[in-house]
């Protein structure tokens, strides 16, 4: 599976919108279900599929449920910092629309180069200002 780059900064933002503390100091959580009705462009598949790369690259911290060999459920409880720092760099429209057009003349990009090209972008814009 490949992993793309919209689903990524679409899940992130998802997050960032739905999940938090309560009240009562206790977690908030998203599980799979959440993503796939809010996000109803991309495949259950995909977003799983992302969901667990995402936590693997320390930008959110979740719990995979698998039994058979399969994924039962996808429980998001939190955002970490580099999934924050992440989101900030590549939240506005236009840093994103740039930085998916570079990415597409090169065909793809791993996550930290993502990053760091959406910071490049985001310093050049606010250096015009």
């Amino acid at each position: 599976m490949k992993l793309e780059p919209n689903c990524v900064r679409d899940i992130l933002l998802f997050c960032e919108k739905s999940l938090g503390i309560n009240a009562d100091l206790s977690w908030e959580t998203l599980h799979l279900p959440n993503f796939c009705q809010s996000l109803p462009s991309y495949t259950k598949e995909t977003i799983a599929y992302t969901l667990i790369l995402l936590d693997e690259a320390g930008y959110i911290n979740c719990h995979v449920i698998e039994a058979d060999n399969g994924i039962v459920d996808i429980y998001v409880f939190r955002l970490t910092y580099f999934g924050h720092e992440f989101i900030e760099t590549i939240r506005s429209n236009s840093v994103w629309e740039k930085l998916t057009s570079c990415v597409a003349k090169i065909g793809s990009a791993s996550l930290p180069v993502i990053q760091q090209l959406g910071s490049s972008i985001l310093l050049d814009t606010l250096k015009s200002i």
